[in-house]
């Protein structure tokens, strides 16, 4: 996903900030146009407001105190469940998991619906005088109300569902196939590596401070190199690290350094590591989970399963439709900016051999890791299973050096090398 400055600025104050401070502060713009739409009403249609909505000034105000005092306690137990939701996620689940809860919708529009009721009571209390009474006004105050609860039992009912890590595995599953699909879009047949390398001018650019790559945004860029003949060949990809003055791309045939620019405008820098333009992010996160998972201090094997599973099928969809990003064609087909390919097999080398290494004394999660594999083996064809035979034959490396029992590893190892004896030769 490709970001525009104004999304990426925007971004920074995301979570509880950005969505629930607009919402929030509606709740006293609405108060407002309310207040003077009822005066309006009042003096130009007099007795329109129908019986059963007319109340007292005591009453009006009684209610929106109650409001704006419910709200607000509201609100205070709202964050207390969600900074509890916070420790049990980064203890239980992952660290890098806190980004996910804070931008989780529900939260957020629960959040700004309360505050918008907050702030639309404290309003309507403040403007409401003797010589009028606000009857539209605490009518639409009641809606608010009811809306609010309606939300907080949606948020309580949401946060039950998050704190569940399976539950969670599945979500970043959902949103690494919605990246995988999007890799997909863009994906061209060519490989960065089977790339020749243009002759003539050449020039490194560096990068002009530190933080993780959020994306290659190629749009500018591509015209600009199609439109001096000019070719860029980045050296590092989303969800790398650089440093301020570290090389990060080499421009051919731009001799009076007109791309400069461009190139470090298609290469934005962020503090922290995001999903959007990073495929491997979430691959790393349910990584993560499942190598938390599989610690002496969780010892969690079925959260560590489900991650394999998730895993397995998000890159068969990936091996399937062979996903090669990396390389950007301009509108004549030619390749202007390219960077590291990103393929199944390199996701595959992020995901699996961690997981193996870790599920070294843990029959069943060797068990998982082989189904997984053989799963994926078996919707392959011949030429795309070299990596996964590789990993075959190190996880029954790994099995036989652990310290199961014999008759365990027997047949694990048999069930590994029936998978090899099918598809194995085939490859070769």
């Amino acid at each position: 996903m490709v970001l525009t400055p104004f999304r990426r600025t925007i971004r920074v104050l995301r979570g509880f900030l950005t969505i629930p401070g607009a919402i929030s502060l509606s709740g006293l713009l609405v108060a407002i146009g309310i207040w003077h739409l009822e005066a309006y009403l009042r003096d130009a249609h007099a007795g329109l407001v129908p019986n059963f909505l007319v109340v007292q000034v005591e009453t009006a105000r009684a209610v929106f105190t109650v409001s704006a005092g419910a709200s607000m306690s509201a609100l205070v137990m709202v964050y207390s469940i969600v900074l509890l939701v916070y420790t049990m996620a980064a203890s239980a689940i992952g660290p890098r998991l806190l980004q996910r809860f804070g931008d989780d919708r529900v939260s957020q529009i629960a959040v700004g619906s309360l505050g918008a009721t907050f702030l639309y009571s404290l309003q309507s209390l403040w403007l409401t005088r003797n010589d009028a009474v606000p009857d539209l006004t605490v009518a639409v105050g009641a809606a608010y109300m009811v809306i609010s609860v309606l939300l907080l039992l949606l948020f309580v009912q949401r946060v039950s569902r998050r704190v569940s890590i399976d539950q969670e595995a599945a979500e970043i599953a959902r949103a690494l196939d919605h990246q995988v699909a999007d890799a997909l879009a863009r994906s061209t047949p060519i490989l960065s590596s089977e790339l020749v390398l243009p002759e003539g001018d050449e020039r490194t650019v560096s990068s002009p401070g530190d933080g993780y790559v959020d994306a290659i945004e190629p749009g500018q860029l591509l015209q600009a190199a199609q439109a001096v003949g000019a070719t860029v060949f980045y050296d590092v990809q989303p969800g790398d690290f650089v440093i301020a003055g570290e090389p990060v791309a080499t421009v051919f045939n731009d001799p009076d350094r007109t791309l400069d620019g461009h190139v470090i405008a298609a290469l934005p820098l962020l503090s922290v590591r995001t999903p959007e333009g990073d495929l491997r992010f979430s691959v790393n996160l349910l990584v993560e989970i499942a190598l938390l998972a599989l610690s002496p201090g969780v010892n969690d094997t079925f959260t560590a399963i489900a991650c394999v599973d998730r895993l397995s099928a998000a890159l068969a969809t990936a091996r399937a439709e062979r996903l090669s990003s990396g390389v950007y064609l301009d509108g004549d087909g030619v390749a202007r900016v390219v960077s590291p390919t990103t393929t199944a097999d390199t996701l595959f080398q992020e995901a699996f051999p961690p997981m193996r290494r870790a599920a070294r004394r843990n029959g069943l999660m060797s068990l998982a890791l082989q189904r997984a594999i053989a799963r994926m083996v078996a919707i392959a064809e011949p030429d795309q299973r070299e990596t996964m035979v590789a990993e075959l034959r190190l996880l029954a490396e790994e099995v036989e050096a652990s310290d199961q029992l014999s008759a365990d590893k027997k047949e694990l190892i048999g069930r590994i090398e029936n998978t090899l004896e099918q598809y194995a030769r085939p490859a070769d």
